[in-house]
């Protein structure tokens, strides 16, 4: 009878235990899913007779890593002229600016951005196109011609930058990617010439795989 009433109790206290773990695995994901819906409201007013501030992408759908935490599948815009994500709120309209300082990372139609301290205290979002002993990144801006006619359009404009222990520089022209290991540039020079590189006609193309052969070499 003791030993029925044991196994009994025994019983009664693991489903105690479960249901309770069951309930923290709830609670959690339940608070993880309320963490992305912190931020301000989106208030930004702008005529789309002139385009958007809005990064160009095909699918606005991707991942956010928030608070620690990814988030996939998520409908979101990037602003490139305020540098903010915004997303649905719980109401479903997109208006929701994510808290930009808790934003780590973010991947949308295939582009992965990291946010950085490097050009400004509060950090930045940078698309990364290579890592390796130098990181090769793209920034994306967009802002009103400046002009101040009723023509205004949103302009596109991606800056290249090469970071390397944790300092980066800015690629503007096809001489800066020469200096990229010193007392190398004369065969980055070279190298460049070989590869029938273009760095006027598609400046990405040319970094990517010039800073490729770099780094194969041990440069």
């Amino acid at each position: 009878m003791i030993y029925g009433m044991s196994r009994v109790f025994s019983v009664l206290l693991l489903l105690l235990c479960m249901r309770s773990g069951l309930a923290a695995i709830d609670a959690d994901t339940v608070i993880r899913k309320n963490i992305l819906y912190t931020g301000t409201e989106y208030v930004k007013q702008f005529n789309s007779s002139k385009g958007s501030p809005f990064f160009p992408s095909e699918v606005n759908k991707g991942s956010v890593r928030y608070f620690g935490n990814w988030y996939n599948d998520v409908e979101f815009l990037y602003d490139c002229e305020d540098d903010v994500v915004i997303i649905r709120d719980l109401q479903g309209q997109l208006k929701l600016q994510l808290v930009r300082e808790k934003l780590d990372r973010f991947i949308i139609d295939g582009h992965h951005f990291i946010r950085l301290k490097l050009l400004s205290s509060r950090g930045e979002f940078y698309e990364i196109l290579s890592e390796g002993r130098r990181s090769l990144m793209l920034q994306w801006e967009k802002k009103l011609s400046s002009n101040m006619k009723e023509t205004d359009q949103y302009v596109l404009s991606k800056s290249l930058f090469i970071m390397e222990d944790g300092k980066i520089r800015k690629i503007e022209k096809t001489s800066d990617l020469f200096t990229v290991s010193p007392g190398r540039e004369k065969e980055i020079r070279k190298l460049y010439k070989d590869s029938d590189l273009n760095f006027k006609k598609d400046p990405v193309k040319t970094s990517l795989s010039l800073l490729k052969d770099i780094e194969a070499k041990g440069w």
